[in-house]
């Protein structure tokens, strides 16, 4: 009895230790970059809010991508080479083409750049 509670103990910590890892893939997504504090509050986009997008992106806002399969996700700066996130501020409003490793945690998705054009 006492080796089966310990044997469901450990198999539980390590189902919760499981759950909380991220899940990490590479890859490329294209949509339109956000900036996600006008995005989320007011649903703020496209083309007319470009203007505003960049400019709230270039003070600090968090920049998002809104995929053209509807999800967000919040992009991050690559610690080793931020040139491609910074970039992509100049494209705030507007569509692009974002390359890197995606990551999940806590239901949040974020995608660390390393790679950023502008899409047709």
């Amino acid at each position: 009895m006492k080796r089966n509670t310990i044997f469901l103990c450990a198999l539980m910590l390590l189902s919760v230790a499981a759950a909380s890892v991220a899940d990490h893939h590479e890859g490329s997504w294209t949509g339109e970059v956000m900036d996600v504090a006008c995005y989320v509050a007011q649903e703020a986009r496209g083309s007319d809010h470009a203007g505003c997008a960049k400019s709230c992106v270039k003070n600090g806002q968090p920049m998002g991508l809104l995929t053209d399969d509807g999800t967000l996700v919040l992009l991050a700066a690559d610690h080793k080479d931020g040139a491609p996130f910074e970039a992509l501020k100049d494209l705030a409003g507007e569509k692009a083409e974002v390359t890197g490793t995606l990551s999940e945690r806590d239901g949040m998705k974020v995608v660390t750049v390393t790679g950023s054009k502008a899409a047709g």
